[in-house]
Parts: C-alpha cells; structure tokens; sequence
C-alpha cells in the first residue's frame, strides 16, 4: 500500500465566476521509501500540491489517505499532529532562527516530536557536527541548508517534503545538497518528494510526476536514477 495517495484531488481558490483552478483532478501514489520528483514551471501547481500533501492546506474536493487516513477529513488539530510527526519539511529559503546556534535550531524540531532522533546525531547525518554552534550568518548557504535538512530529520518523520531545495544555491552545492537528500532517501529509508522546476533535477528520482496547468501531465519512472554529481541544471 501507498504511504500517501491523492484521488481526484482539486484545489479551487475564490468562486462563482471569479475562480482559479490551482489543482485539477490530481491522482497520484506516493510509494513507502521512494524518492519522488514533481517538476514544473512556475505557477503550475507543484507548490500547492506540497502544500496539500505536507496538510498544510486543504483540498477543495478529493481524497488524501495517509497510512489509511484521509487528511482531507482531518480536523486542525489533527493536521498539527501529521504535520509534527509524519512529515520533515525542507524549502527554498532555509528558515532558520538567526539568533539560534544551527544544534538549537535542530532543537526545535525535537521538541515538539513524538520520537525525535537527538539533535545532535541529526547533525552529525548532514556533515555539520563542527558546526555545531555556529550561527547560520556565520555558515554558508549550503551549510545553512544542511541544518534545516538536519532539522526536518530530527522529528524523525517518514516523509519529507522538500520545496526548490536547491533553488537559492550554486550549482557545485545545490549537488552536493542533492547527494544528501539521496543518501537520506537510501541510507535511513525515508521516503522523499522534492519539487523542482529543472528537468534535470528529476533524473535523480525513481519516479518523476510532470505538473503544469494544475494537473499531472505524465507520470514516469527512472529505471537507473542518476547520481546527482553527473547532472547539469
């Protein structure tokens, strides 16, 4: 069974004539331990369907079944609760504390989980262990983006959610963040959804769902995903 499915999943803003149709009919699987990239332009859908997906929004009409349950149905407390213990989010701009120490921002996240890995072996995943009290002015954007991966892992979640992860990076680092969402993916069996707008980002997934107009245009699979290292974007 699918970790998380989505059945004719709309996302409709305003009403009567005054409409924007942001999801349309969105049908996909996203399977326990797999590494899964939506790609599209902007404007096309991929955020909002993170949002959803990460219940940090609710679809308009539709189903999404978590592990049997279906978070379209779910009341506010119930969101909080997946949100804190079932998924790790990741996005574009880091959002770290600046007046914390990068091991205290991984501390937020342990915190208010259920059963959170320590704070410090999370950092110790992503390389930064001699960073550990450094301040993120004081880290370089691709270190301040390994902190808020080892944050997303510190609650010790089995999905996570990674917007534009590589969008505010260079090239050399946005490989080097890209190997290590790899290795989470493989190495502590997490299952990852990364959107993206490069094409090229997608030959690392196993699977690949194309998004534009708010719906799923095709959804493919890579039979030998490539290593992060060998892609140009």
């Amino acid at each position: 069974m699918a970790l998380l499915s989505a059945r004719d999943l709309w996302k409709i803003y305003g009403s009567g004539d005054v409409q924007v149709f942001a999801l349309r009919e969105i049908n996909l699987d996203i399977e326990r331990g797999e590494l899964m990239i939506i790609v599209g332009p902007s404007g096309s859908g991929k955020s909002t369907l993170l949002n959803m997906i990460g219940g940090m929004d609710r679809p308009s009409r539709g189903q999404l079944v978590f592990e049997g349950k279906d978070l379209a149905q779910a009341n506010d407390r119930q969101l909080t609760l997946y949100r804190r213990q079932q998924v790790g989010f990741v996005f574009q701009f880091f959002n770290l504390v600046p007046t914390l120490t990068a091991l205290e921002n991984v501390q937020v996240a342990v915190q208010i989980a259920r059963q959170p890995m320590d704070a410090a072996e999370s950092l110790a995943i992503v390389g930064l262990q001699d960073r550990a009290n450094f301040f993120p002015s004081q880290m370089s954007g691709g270190q301040q983006q390994r902190v808020a991966i080892a944050r997303a892992l510190a609650s010790n979640p089995p999905l996570l959610l990674c917007d534009e992860p590589t969008g505010n990076l260079d090239t050399e680092t946005g490989r080097q963040v890209l190997q290590l969402l790899v290795r989470v993916n493989r190495e502590l069996g997490k299952t990852v959804v990364i959107i993206s707008h490069s094409s090229s980002v997608a030959r690392v997934g196993n699977r690949v769902a194309y998004i534009r107009d708010g719906a799923i245009l095709s959804l493919e699979t890579n039979a030998n995903p490539a290593d992060p290292a060998d892609i140009e974007w």
